[in-house]
This record gives C-alpha cells, structure tokens and sequence, in this order.
C-alpha cells in the first residue's frame, strides 16, 4: 500500500504492507481515481510520446528546431497541450485569489 499524500510505500518493520483482500487500488475507485488512470486505461505518456516531449523540450530550450515536418506537428500539439495546461492552473489560481481580491462580488 501507499501514502497518498507522499506516494510512498507504506512499510511495517521495513517490509511492505499489502493492500488487504477485496479492496480496490486508488486508482480504481471512482471518488478518488488517480491522475495516471489505471493500468488498461493509462493516462500516462507512450515511451513514443514522452521521447517527442523531451526533444520538444531541449529544442525549447535552445531555442532551435529543427526544420522538419514531424517535429513541427509534433511541437505544434505538444505547445497547444502545455498552453491548456497553463490556462486551467491559471483559472484556478485566479478563481480563489480573485475572490479574495473582492472579484467575487
């Protein structure tokens, strides 16, 4: 079994503690569910997928692409997903500060 709060495993006497007989992993209950989905249906990058973002990333960095097709579809959708993420954190964050800044009335 794991924390939840830390994603550590949780060990008794420096040995793992199994998750009890007939309960269900985190990631297969409905009220929690877990941020990488479950193991049929991952949510997580491909190996494939997870290579096009580092080489999106270190191109970034450098700021030189290189002048090829895949790498610009590539970069396209993976700019398109980062932006999307930015905006959701964004509205978050903006949602509880501007209630607190008086934007709530």
């Amino acid at each position: 079994m794991y924390d939840e709060k830390t994603g550590k495993k949780l060990e008794r006497q420096g040995k793992p503690v199994p998750r009890p007989r007939g309960t269900k992993a985190p990631c297969r209950l409905r009220e929690n569910g877990c941020p990488k989905g479950t193991p049929e249906d991952s949510r997580s990058l491909t190996d494939a997928n997870w290579q096009a973002y580092q080489h999106y990333s270190e191109c970034r960095a450098v700021g030189q692409f290189p002048d090829d097709a895949i790498v610009r579809r590539n970069a396209a959708i993976i700019r398109e997903a980062v932006d999307s993420a930015e905006r959701e954190v964004a509205l978050r964050v903006a949602g509880p500060i501007g209630a607190l800044l008086g934007g709530g009335r």
